[in-house]
């Protein structure tokens, strides 16, 4: 670092793959400000590393093991066939270019993560950014719509759009907390209280559901490998119930009617249309519109229009007599067999059940073995939360905005070093820059 200063040249490491690297990560950690964040950001990165191509005929391929090749081929087979096997049905061409720039975004995000976030250091600033910047805007988006603060982003006023946020933010805070801010007990437990609050004040069942998951696949591997005590997780506990209490004390109705509604919904068991908040017929709405088209699939961007013109058809059919329409199947699996038919679905479980696996076969060495982030970890976290999120949501339906923080944790993980390397054999130099 003396010898830049020396030189009177900081910027001087500042190539233009570095700067591919901080822009992207940068677009990635705000995109929850709005989706201009991670446009500027994917497009700068883009322009960059085209630049390094042209003028230093830098690389633009990335490096896969035999196990992520797999993978690979099953996202760019879905790809292909979710973008281009319907298109005889479709209307014009502006709707099949809006429907299929949905899963160009998704493998766009995926490449522009396995390109540039290579190595464990990358992979640790990449993590430190996000963190920094969610667990700052969070507390603008906990407490809506009861009070605002910046207001930025309106998709997350929905409790909805606030549950996928913290799910996706949740394993970067609590896996930062107790393997990188591991000596400061303050700052950990603050780290973790914020991302439990912001689950929790979401007030969505849905995802409440998944971000249980969340914490018991965490707290297994962090007492598995003593980062976290029985006595210090009950202490935690107990201040996390008085917190809650405290909240409940100071605002009232609205936060204990919301927490009712939640409750009541969980508990009705017997009663389809409460417990799913009446997506139950949104679902099957959902498959009678696939099954049309079952093989080819029917677009992306052709539910809601779908949806109106058999209104009246679907409502016999699925006995639902609410004036609502429905814009997205609210489900993941649903969506990708409407959209891309029964092939595109496969393709697309079989790359997601591949990669889960690979995400778990690092978990040993990352958690037991490795001082480093458990990167294994919380990208399995993330896996199995979005396999149970997709039951009731659509992370694709995100995509605009927080979906590309998924995405770019889907492409850090394919380029990981296969389970039966080291941590970071098979990774790239470091590049002094980022030191």
């Amino acid at each position: 670092m003396n010898s830049i200063l020396e030189t009177g040249r900081p910027f001087a490491l500042l190539d233009h793959e570095t700067f591919a690297f901080w822009i992207y990560t940068l677009g990635v950690a705000t995109t929850a400000f709005g989706p201009i964040a991670h446009y500027i950001g994917w497009t700068f990165a883009l322009a960059s590393l085209i630049y390094g191509k042209l003028r230093y005929n830098s690389s633009l391929s990335v490096n896969l093991g035999s196990e992520s090749k797999r993978i690979m081929i099953f996202l760019v087979l879905f790809l292909i066939w979710s973008m281009f096997a319907h298109i005889p049905y479709v209307d014009s061409f502006y709707v099949w270019g809006k429907g299929a720039s949905i899963p160009l975004e998704f493998l766009t995000g995926l490449y522009l993560a396995m390109r540039l976030i290579d190595t464990s250091k990358k992979r640790e600033i990449f993590g430190l950014a996000v963190l920094a910047v969610n667990l700052v805007f969070c507390f603008d988006v906990m407490f809506r719509p009861n009070f605002q603060i910046l207001g930025w982003n309106g998709s997350l006023d929905n409790g909805n759009g606030v549950a996928l946020y913290s799910l996706l933010t949740m394993p970067f805070f609590f896996c930062y907390s107790f393997w990188y801010f591991e000596k400061y007990n303050f700052v950990k437990y603050f780290i973790c209280m914020t991302s439990l609050l912001l689950i929790f004040f979401s007030f969505s069942s849905g995802g409440w559901s998944a971000a249980l998951f969340q914490v018991l696949i965490f707290m297994y591997y962090a007492l598995m490998s003593k980062k976290v005590s029985i006595k210090a997780l009950g202490v935690f506990l107990i201040l996390f119930g008085l917190l809650i209490t405290f909240f409940f004390c100071s605002y009232g109705k609205g936060y204990i009617s919301s927490f009712k509604r939640e409750i009541d919904q969980i508990t009705s068991i017997n009663n389809s249309e409460v417990l799913t908040n009446s997506r139950i017929y949104t679902w099957k709405a959902g498959i009678i519109l696939a099954s049309d088209n079952i093989i080819a699939g029917n677009g992306w961007a052709t539910f809601e229009e779908s949806f109106r013109n058999n209104y009246k058809y679907l409502n016999e059919k699925v006995q639902f007599r609410g004036p609502e329409m429905f814009v997205q199947p609210h489900n993941m699996y649903i969506s990708i067999l409407y959209a891309g038919g029964i092939p595109a679905l496969l393709l697309f479980l079989i790359a997601f059940v591949l990669s889960t696996k690979k995400s778990w076969s690092g978990l040993r060495h990352d958690v037991i073995n490795s001082g480093d982030i458990p990167w294994h970890l919380v990208c399995f976290i993330l896996m199995v939360s979005m396999a149970i999120y997709g039951t009731n949501g659509d992370v694709f339906e995100a995509r605009r905005d927080i979906s590309v923080i998924f995405w770019a944790c889907w492409g850090l993980l394919i380029v990981m070093p296969e389970s039966d390397q080291n941590s970071d054999k098979g990774d790239k130099s470091e590049d002094p820059a980022l030191c």
